[in-house]
């Protein structure tokens, strides 16, 4: 390392491959500057590393045409010999030359291209203003460089949950990564959240197609959509294997709406939450009730639905017309589709509860809602027992003489951050969570308002929640699945 000189600031070029991007607001630092001078000296490299817009134009000012001028850049041995490269001091480099200055102090240093990039990005990573697309480029560059997740880790102070997230969004198209770091006007707020869940998708395809959607009102609902069904493939392929084992037969969806079929909606399994090692047929074949012979299974996207021949068979000369098939179908459809909708619903309004955060400012207000959800459980002679028990801690195997102590100490060490879902417990108990009543699956679902619903939501759109499209109809009485007028 030599001495500190002064190096005139036209001499002075980015470095290329700086993680740093956006240097941000640089008026008060020039003005600083202006005023005090550089207080820090840059540290440099000789030499000026040209970035690919430079190196393309030089290639083709030569002869080279476009493709092959773009694809002869390698950063590491772009470089002229005229001037220096900044490897740490962009930011007072370019308020340098705002403040009118004609030269800045410098170190002169002859590191490696790599000391160089890991210079940088040490220098760069534990900036609080730096962007997620900013982390994740860093950190793969640092992978790129032979430095495993834990090493970033350690260096950069990052947690290595964190750093092996960031890889994981570095993974995506880096152009549509950056556009959606830098989206604004978005009808909601997009937290780090979204991106550590998106990241959970294991297809890059699937990712990058709801990447263009982050920041919109439906983001959260079909990210929420391609998880469970991510879920139930992971599981079918041993699923399938144990019904065909188990000689249950599979229906196609036509066979499903011949009249020939009953569904059993109680039997009804949810792919994306079930683990296959545990019995999940419902019933053995030959403990089926008489009449039924013969037990069958067909899969929607993450439900799996069972059925039994229907008791009475329809005589050939009493078959349905097409239209009564058809309305059948349109019947059964409905009652999926609302069914899914709401319990996708549920899960979003879970998901958001989870990482509400309860400060000084906000305690009062959760409190008011508080006594509102628990007043009305109180009214609707509803309890959400079993849940609070876990969530204060009372174990099920607690003698009922504990129990009271337990639920009393429970209590008093609740956490602030505990008290949201307490109260979505109490909302959820006084009340079923949709806007429809129906007649046993024999026409669509019937709209009704339901005011503890209401309620729910009102107290989390109060505290920033976003309500999807799709619940937004479930609401208003506009969703596709409900029966209209006419169909009633």
């Amino acid at each position: 390392m030599n001495g500190i000189v002064m190096i005139p600031v036209d001499q002075l070029h980015h470095h290329p491959e700086n993680p740093r991007k956006d240097l941000g607001d640089l008026t008060e630092l020039a003005e600083s500057i202006r005023k005090n001078g550089v207080m820090q000296n840059l540290t440099v490299v000789p030499g000026h590393r040209m970035t690919k817009t430079e190196w393309t134009a030089a290639a083709r000012a030569e002869g080279a045409d476009k493709a092959s001028a773009e694809s002869s850049y390698d950063p590491e041995n772009a470089e002229v010999g005229d001037g220096f490269t900044v490897v740490i001091g962009n930011r007072r480099m370019e308020a340098s030359k705002m403040a009118g200055l004609d030269a800045v102090p410098c170190v002169i240093s002859d590191m490696d291209h790599k000391t160089q990039i890991s210079t940088m990005l040490m220098e760069n990573m534990q900036r609080a203003d730096l962007t997620v697309y900013e982390q994740a480029q860093g950190f793969q560059m640092m992978m790129d460089l032979g430095f495993k997740p834990e090493e970033i880790s350690k260096k950069t102070g990052f947690s290595e949950t964190t750093v092996r997230r960031r890889l994981k969004m570095a993974e995506m198209d880096p152009k549509l990564l950056k556009q959606a770091c830098e989206k604004k006007g978005t009808e909601r707020q997009i937290t780090l959240y979204d991106f550590e869940r998106l990241s959970q998708i294991e297809s890059i395809k699937q990712r990058n197609a709801l990447l263009k959607d982050i920041g919109e009102r439906e983001f959260s609902w079909n990210l929420n959509r391609a998880l469970s069904i991510q879920a139930a493939n992971k599981v079918w392929k041993t699923v399938h294997k144990k019904l065909q084992e188990a000689n249950v037969g599979e229906l196609n969806r036509d066979e499903r709406y011949s009249g020939k079929y009953e569904c059993h909606y109680n039997w009804q399994v949810d792919l994306a939450k079930l683990n296959p090692e545990k019995k999940f047929i419902p019933v053995d074949i030959g403990q089926l009730q008489t009449g039924m012979e013969q037990l069958f299974f067909c899969r929607d996207d993450t439900t799996l639905n069972f059925y039994t021949k229907a008791k009475k068979q329809p005589e050939k000369k009493q078959e349905k017309s097409k239209a009564e098939i058809q309305r059948e179908k349109e019947i059964a459809d409905a009652w999926k589709m609302i069914t899914e909708d709401e319990q996708r619903a549920r899960q979003l309004r879970h998901d958001y509860v989870k990482d509400i955060t309860v400060n000084t400012k906000n305690a009062l207000w959760m409190l008011q809602w508080f006594m509102f959800a628990a007043t009305l459980a109180s009214v609707n002679y509803a309890s959400p027992r079993d849940e609070l028990k876990e969530l204060i801690g009372v174990e099920e195997s607690v003698t009922w003489q504990e129990r009271q102590q337990k639920a009393i100490d429970g209590v008093l060490k609740m956490k602030l951050e505990e008290y949201p879902r307490a109260i979505l417990l109490f909302f959820e108990a006084s009340s079923k969570d949709s806007f429809r009543y129906g007649s046993f699956r024999q026409q669509k679902p019937k709209y009704i308002k339901n005011q503890v619903l209401d309620a729910e939501y009102e107290w989390l759109c109060s505290l920033g929640y976003s309500m999807s499209e799709t619940e937004i109809q479930l609401q208003d009485g506009t969703h596709p699945a409900y029966q209209t007028e006419v169909e009633a």
